[in-house]
């Protein structure tokens, strides 16, 4: 069952402003807020036009060059993704559930929790690229067949 969401459209008072920036910082979604390391899922497509067919590029620029574009072009729309996902926190927790959450996350079992995650989703990712080739394979199979 989906728990719903506080829909609080009211501003936060300065308590929850409060835990909402630990939330943010305990999570680590201010890590990724600050260096814009969620856009770099963009720069290894290569369907986006990151270089002309053809033109020689050596490795590193093929990844970095983009993700260094990504970044520099991100300073301008950083204060607008602060404040969407500080709105959205504030919209979808209480100031309850939220230092329940943040008392949580930033408790060493809690730190445990966000790094065993984290591992978790790289290995598995990792160690499961073959079946999941193998899967998509067969259902875009499946899906031509019918």
């Amino acid at each position: 069952m989906i728990t719903p969401s506080t829909q609080n459209k009211a501003p936060p008072n300065e308590t929850k402003r409060i835990l909402i920036r630990r939330f943010m910082k305990a999570s680590g979604l201010q890590d990724r807020l600050d260096s814009g390391s969620f856009l770099e899922r963009y720069a290894i497509r290569p369907e986006i036009g990151w270089h002309d067919v053809g033109k020689t590029t050596n490795l590193m620029e093929t990844i970095t060059g983009p993700i260094e574009a990504l970044k520099s072009a991100y300073q301008k729309y950083r204060p607008d993704y602060q404040e969407a996902y500080e709105d959205h926190i504030n919209w979808e927790f209480t100031e309850q559930e939220l230092s329940k959450i943040v008392d949580f996350l930033e408790s060493p079992t809690g730190r445990h929790y966000l790094e065993g995650t984290w591992r978790m989703e790289a290995y598995t990712g990792t160690n499961m690229e073959d079946t999941e080739a193998a899967l998509v394979n067969e259902a875009v199979a499946a899906y031509k067949g019918k």
